[in-house]
Formats: C-alpha cells, sequence, structure tokens
C-alpha cells in the first residue's frame, strides 16, 4: 500500500489528544498519552513505525466499514423508498413500454443551450 503519512508530529499530538481523552474513562491512558508527548516533543521520529501502522490500520478497516455502511445505506433507505414508489405506481424513469409512443425522447421547455455553445470548451 503506497499512502501518504501525515507528519510524525501532527500523528503525534492527535495520538495524544485522543489518548488524554480516553483518559477520561481509562486511567491507563494518561500514561499513554503522557508518553507519547514526551516523544513527540523529544524524538518525533520515533512515531515514524507508530504512524504508518496506524495509516496502514485505518486503510484496512476502510476497506471493510465503508462497503457495509454503503450496502446499508443502500438497503435501508434506497430500496424501501424504490418500493413503496412501485407499489404508488410511480415511473421516475420512465421505464414503462408504450407501443403507441413515437419516441421516448423528453421534450425541454425552454429548449437547452444552443448547439454552438459546447464548442471549443477548452
Amino acid at each position: 500500500m503506497n499512502m501518504t503519512l501525515p507528519s510524525n508530529r501532527s500523528f503525534g499530538w492527535t495520538f495524544t489528544g485522543a489518548c488524554a481523552i480516553a483518559a477520561i474513562f481509562y486511567p491507563w491512558a494518561a500514561v499513554v498519552a503522557c508518553l507519547t508527548a514526551v516523544v513527540t516533543l523529544t524524538r518525533v521520529s520515533w512515531l515514524t513505525p507508530l504512524n504508518r501502522a496506524w495509516m496502514t490500520l485505518g486503510e484496512l478497516i476502510s476497506r471493510v466499514v465503508n462497503p457495509l455502511v454503503l450496502g446499508l445505506i443502500f438497503f435501508a433507505v434506497f430500496t424501501p423508498v424504490a418500493f413503496v414508489m412501485r407499489l404508488a405506481g410511480r415511473d421516475v424513469l420512465t421505464r414503462k413500454w408504450d407501443a403507441g409512443r413515437r419516441s421516448y425522447w423528453s421534450e425541454r421547455d425552454p429548449p437547452g443551450p444552443a448547439e454552438d455553445s459546447f464548442k471549443n470548451m477548452f
């Protein structure tokens, strides 16, 4: 995996802050926050392996969570809406076949932009 890492200093302070917040619930996190702050102030290069490991973990988690969240949104939101619309007989995309229609082109009123307006766009 080829990723761009944040600076070790910003990683160190972010991790220190996260551990300080976690110390509200877990007292041992205060020790980790203090150690990370000292390392960030004195030997910031020591944080490179932790920074790389943290970003790799985040990327791996995103490969699992993103499809799950998007699937959940699709099946929890869009599928019920489409089902209700079908029950109501609504055809937003006008997909029903009509043998009596000459064309399925939609007329625009007012008409779209002039034909010559798209020449030499770049």
